[in-house]
């Protein structure tokens, strides 16, 4: 029998890429740690939550300039004790943001509190969140609710009915379709919902009923953690109460990756390469009365499975920065074990925390019974969709502005478009010493020989693949390495593309399975079995992982590939220089891998999509999370990256757009600068293998 194997077992890759995350997000935290415990007097809290803030507008992409809010009331609803106006205001020039304004009987100049939403697929009718409301306006609050972005009235795709979006999902579907985008600009969502909420705040100023030394703010969930984030970023609150809002750092003790990870507007990317984490929004927050409420029952159902135990470090911290500020009784814990939601008992917290620092001495913490409304008598538009009654703008035009503004370079030399590249990825710079490989299992098939292979890449990462070779082999048999979207075995299964490139082709392929694909996608948790089956299934919770860390699974990936490529020419059968093969969207790495390499002989790309910027301003995208780094606009785009390549030569073979659709004319328009690339757009009659065999043979 023709075959040879290696008699070790056969190594598990799923651990590599969790050990090597766990590793950068300890010496993210020790970092962090180091400067927090080292801060012992007042000025150094507040140094600390000076640079805190000015960092934290720089990775939003804000601050904003503050236009007028052309406020219309466009109904009232009245109730025993208090009125909900129907209220629009635009928090940019044309940007509508739908909202009720519960202001209670009587005379007087009352305390104000904004409130920031959870993903309430119906914004601010949402049940409980209207009896906190119209709680809160019999006590003699002035509450404002407005809708997020992608919620209630604001949904920007409108389903066939209010309240749903035409691109599915949840309250959340739409914030995460908005927040990548912008990621690639330089920019998170958490800009344009934390704006909305400081407008919110000018509104209520403007209000003649409304105190302006006693301003609130009260979320809960999703709602809460922009509270954390208004807490820091606007200092007019005065005082805050957080109800289950991810309370927990991205870099907690025994972080499981992707950990806390959440959806867009939730995450701060790159914060902990810059030494910030969760913790510091409502650090930022002190000495002012702060109110933290968590339910243990959202520790590995809502939030990771930390959830509690990191919470609790946080008010730790906070303690600690409270005790030096002489403020230790403004900061304290509401705990609870119901579900995740504004449970009662976490309402009639929120009511005794404002009475306190508000000084409304009659006013008391309990509930009064009453009927909830329904979302049609909240509706301040006709339709119940502010983008088919109001028109005006929405995050995805906002986004084509800011992408307007950003002009990416396009005259760069190669050097300074690698030295971009690898710092925009996070791609180390040297590649040290004699790369480590083995040869795993050797195996003899009709026509060629394929070998299985580990290659070691990065500390922890261990990189897997397998080389085909034809039994033609000489010493002028072209090699290329082959980047797909599949895992590795899939591509040299028995008339799967690598293996027809060799058998049919006569080329040497070589194929691998990148950090987070394939045999080395990442390892279920230990823990959190209600908690982290989608988050492992869906890539893009460990893709906002990396981002948060400043080490994008992108440039990971293309390390990795870069590692192939010095053990491929290690080899003494390789001995006329590698070429380069991607496929699918995944295929950007084989481009990335070919700029930063100057030995690749040449590169194709397969069905990859032709730039960033129009997936950045597309209306629609399929394109992965995966392929994204933060800011990338800011310094090139992928047919900058093509260019920098000459002379060597660059074809792309069914190029396709943001939403996965042939863009062949498109693709010859944006590489005209490149003369180096080639587009082609194969007919029905054409033979993919050999068109790629030919092109790397000639």
């Amino acid at each position: 029998m023709d075959l040879n194997v290696d008699v070790a077992a056969l190594p598990d890759y799923s651990r590599d890429l969790e050990k090597y995350l766990i590793r950068l997000a300890n010496e993210a935290r020790d970092r962090r740690k180091r400067i927090i415990n080292a801060i012992s007097t007042r000025e150094q809290v507040l140094e600390r939550q000076k640079s805190v803030v000015a960092e934290l507008w720089k990775m939003l992409g804000g601050p904003l300039d503050k236009t007028p809010l052309n406020p219309r009331v466009v109904g009232t609803v009245d109730r025993p004790g208090y009125r909900i106006e129907k209220v629009t205001f635009e928090s940019r020039p044309h940007l509508h943001v739908t909202a009720n304004l519960y202001v209670p009987a009587g005379a007087g100049r009352k305390p104000g509190i904004l409130g920031p939403l959870g993903h309430s697929v119906n914004g601010k009718a949402w049940p409980s969140y209207q009896k906190l409301f119209s709680n809160l306006a019999r006590k003699g609050y002035v509450v404002l609710a407005y809708d997020p972005f992608g919620q209630g009235e604001r949904i920007e795709y409108p389903g066939s009915r209010p309240g749903q979006t035409a691109i599915g999902g949840g309250g959340t579907s739409e914030h995460e379709y908005a927040g990548r985008r912008l990621i690639l600009l330089g920019a998170n969502f958490g800009l344009f919902r934390a704006w909305d909420g400081i407008r919110g705040i000018d509104y209520l100023l403007t209000r003649p009923e409304v105190d302006p030394e006693r301003i609130g703010c009260c979320g809960q969930s999703g709602g809460g953690t922009l509270t954390q984030f208004l807490a820091a970023l606007d200092n007019r609150i005065r005082a805050a109460v957080v109800s289950m809002g991810n309370t927990e750092n991205l870099a907690q003790v025994d972080v499981e990756p992707p950990g806390s990870a959440d959806d867009a507007e939730q995450n701060i990317v790159p914060a902990l390469a810059r030494e910030i984490d969760r913790a510091d929004l409502l650090y930022a927050f002190a000495p002012k009365p702060l109110l933290m409420g968590i339910t243990l029952h959202d520790a590995g159902h809502t939030y990771s499975p930390e959830y509690v135990s990191a919470s609790l470090d946080l008010l730790d911290e906070y303690k600690r920065a409270y005790g030096i500020l002489g403020a230790t009784d403004r900061v304290a814990l509401q705990a609870t074990t119901v579900s995740h939601g504004y449970v009662y008992e976490m309402r009639r917290a929120t009511y005794a925390w404002f009475n306190r620092w508000f000084d409304m001495k009659n006013a008391d913490d309990n509930e009064t019974s009453q009927a909830v409304e329904s979302d049609a008598t909240l509706f301040v538009t006709p339709t119940g969709f502010v983008t088919t009654s109001l028109g005006g703008e929405t995050a995805l035009s906002l986004t084509r502005q800011m992408a307007d503004e950003i002009h990416t370079p396009s005259t760069l030399g190669a050097d300074q478009l690698r030295l971009r590249v690898r710092r925009v990825l996070g791609v180390d710079d040297a590649r040290e010493g004699k790369v480590t490989a083995r040869v795993i299992a050797t195996i003899k098939k009709p026509g060629y020989r394929a070998e299985q292979i580990e290659i070691a890449s990065d500390r922890e990462i261990r990189t897997p693949g397998w080389v085909l070779t034809p039994d033609t082999a000489g010493a002028r048999t072209p090699t290329l390495l082959y980047v797909g979207e599949s895992a590795a075995w899939s591509a040299i299964a028995e008339d799967a593309f690598a293996e027809r490139v060799c058998a049919k082709g006569g080329c040497r392929v070589a194929v691998i399975d990148v950090r987070g694909r394939g045999d080395c996608a990442i390892g279920y948790p230990q823990r959190g079995r209600f908690y982290f089956p989608g988050r492992i299934a869906d890539e893009a919770y460990l893709a906002w992982f990396t981002l948060m860390l400043g080490k994008p699974l992108l440039g990971g990936q293309v390390y990795d590939t870069l590692r192939a490529l010095d053990y491929l020419r290690s080899r003494p059968d390789v001995g006329s220089g590698v070429s380069l093969v991607g496929d699918g969207a995944h295929g950007v790495i084989a481009l990335y891998a070919a700029a930063l390499d100057t030995g690749v002989l040449k590169v194709a790309l397969r069905q990859t999509i032709i730039d960033y910027r129009s997936l950045a301003t597309a209306e629609r995208y399929t394109q992965p999370f995966g392929i994204y780094a933060y800011g990338l606009l800011r310094e090139f785009d992928l047919p900058e990256v093509a260019g920098a390549i000459a002379p060597r030569p660059v074809l792309l073979i069914n190029p396709v757009s943001a939403r996965g659709e042939p863009a062949g004319p498109a693709a010859a328009d944006r590489y005209k600068r490149a003369p180096n690339t080639t587009v082609r757009t194969l007919q029905a009659s054409d033979d993919p293998v050999q068109v790629v065999a030919q092109w790397v043979s000639a």
